[in-house]
């Protein structure tokens, strides 16, 4: 029976709940299967001027003795799940590169081929195979590349042949075009943000595999443009968890396979940016398209409603210094590295030390030579320093400040969804008054309390809690605070779309055109 989406209307289910827990389809036993896997993603902010290359990957995701040896990480973890999985089956698994990196700016276009190129030969040294799994980002720009992995992918179908099953698991905040679709069988977002569902949305690529290669499905794919741009968190009040457990409660039925909405990465001038809603049914293109096109419209009426809100800074941090009580945390979305931005301007803890607030703590501010120049002085050194305001024109001017060195590590680490670890590299404390401010040798975002606790510092004991991040600290932040802003700072991540100089991007989208809806009744 075919459904529609009124048809499917629950009550509230969690974001993070698997399809696979709702139901599990009998897979018919496969003889032997030799799998190739390969990782590599990034998501690149084109309105940032500085380059991205190796070295970004060499701080996250760089593996190339196989997945089994990588840490456990956001990063690692799609590729030992379908490891895993396949090893336990008795598969043959052959594998390529395995390269992820925090976002930063365009590639260059050498790293980019030379890696693209590992992959690919690695896949053609494999000779035939039965299937392809690729976990990319879906938003990776490169010098002379608007779409790499549409390219990466396009050109692995074209060394694989047309009856090998290739399947990919993306980031939901990823462009999204036709030759991703056409040159893909399966492919499978997030669908959470904040993404806490990496591993189970790998789980079910592998599944919708498993079954494709027995002949018990034959998946057909469909993408409907939403013209939407915008942050859309799946985990708070708001119609965006309904409309994840609706995605989840209708794959399985009727035909459907899977569903994913692609939010897209708005901080990315390129023709694909923007929501696009993903179906995948049971041999039938048409209902693809039409479940794609009914969703999609699902989503577009509640792109206002859904779409994350925004505090001026001196409004927030206004806020903050009158609280009582538990911590405000203020979140520094403009240059947040989860966003390509550098995650080095000062604007935020400056505002602190103007306003006089003197329990709080703030970071991670990526600077090296400070930290490195931290570790020369030693704990309790007081000094002069210059701190951030380095790494390409908007991150606005250092921070020049009298400074007590209170905590030191090297080669330090943050834990993120309780079992994977994020390096953060070298760390140096530093208290200016009052205010206790954490420096980091790597770019990266919050991922939880941890960043703080496990480098001696006291959430409980502050007034207010600064993160370079954009969302994905919002549910486990939680229980130390009492209020959680986002804060529009100045940086390459400004949510004020209109403030970015778009010259690629396809018009009309919303929020920038007022004509939208009628360009997507058409």
């Amino acid at each position: 029976m075919r459904c529609s989406l009124r048809s499917w209307r629950l009550s509230w289910i969690p974001a993070k709940l698997s399809s696979r827990d709702c139901r599990a389809p009998v897979v018919r036993k496969i003889n032997m299967v030799k799998l190739f896997i390969a990782t590599f993603g990034t998501e690149s902010n084109t309105f940032a001027t500085y380059p991205a290359g190796k070295a970004d990957f060499l701080d996250g995701l760089w593996c190339k003795t196989g997945i089994s040896n990588a840490p456990v990480s956001p990063w690692s973890g799609p590729a030992k799940v379908w490891y895993d999985r396949a090893a336990a089956l008795g598969w043959n698994i052959v594998e390529g590169l395995h390269a992820f990196a925090q976002p930063a700016g365009t590639l260059s276009r050498k790293f980019y081929e030379d890696a693209r190129d590992s992959i690919l030969n690695d896949l053609r040294a494999a000779g035939p195979v039965d299937a392809v799994l690729f976990y990319l980002h879906g938003a990776m720009v490169a010098q002379g590349y608007d779409d790499c992995e549409g390219d990466l992918v396009a050109r692995a179908r074209a060394i694989i042949g047309a009856d090998t099953k290739l399947g990919i698991e993306l980031d939901l905040h990823a462009h999204m075009g036709q030759t991703l679709v056409d040159s893909a069988d399966l492919i499978v977002l997030f669908k959470t943000y904040p993404h806490i569902d990496h591993n189970d949305r790998a789980h079910d690529l592998f599944e919708l595999m498993q079954r494709t290669l027995s002949g018990d499905i034959n998946p057909t794919m469909a993408l409907f443009n939403c013209k939407t741009m915008g942050l859309f968190p799946t985990t708070r009040s708001g119609p965006m968890p309904r409309f994840v457990a609706d995605m989840i409660d209708a794959e399985g039925q009727g035909g459907i396979l899977s569903l994913s909405l692609n939010h897209g990465f708005p901080w990315a001038d390129v023709p694909l940016a923007g929501a696009k809603m993903l179906a995948i049914t049971d041999a039938d293109p048409k209902y693809a398209g039409d479940i794609a096109e009914e969703f999609g419209r699902a989503f577009f009426s509640i792109r206002q409603a859904a779409a994350l809100e925004f505090t001026s800074m001196d409004e927030a941090v206004e806020i903050a210094a009158r609280s009582q009580g538990k911590a405000v945390l203020l979140a520094d979305v403009s240059d947040q590295t989860g966003g390509g931005a550098p995650g080095d301007t000062c604007y935020m803890v400056r505002a602190f030390l103007d306003a006089g607030i003197t329990r709080a703590t703030f970071g991670p501010i990526w600077d090296p030579a400070a930290v490195e120049m931290s570790f020369q002085l030693g704990l309790q050194a007081k000094t002069l320093l210059r701190v951030g305001g380095k790494s390409e024109p908007q991150s606005g001017p250092p921070l020049d400040i009298d400074v007590e060195i209170i905590f030191l590590k090297r080669e330090a680490s943050q834990e993120s969804d309780g079992t994977e670890d994020v390096p953060i590299g070298d760390i140096a404390v530093i208290r200016c008054k009052g205010v206790d401010i954490v420096l980091t040798s790597i770019r990266t975002n919050v991922y939880s309390p941890s960043f703080f606790t496990n480098h001696g510092i006291c959430l409980t004991d502050k007034q207010v809690i600064g993160v370079k991040n954009l969302f994905k600290h919002t549910d486990i932040f939680a229980p130390f605070v009492q209020t959680q802003l986002y804060v529009a700072t100045p940086g390459v991540c400004q949510p004020d779309f209109w403030r970015l100089n778009f010259k690629k991007l396809c018009r009309p989208i919303w929020p920038l055109d007022d004509d939208t809806l009628l360009a997507l009744q058409n």
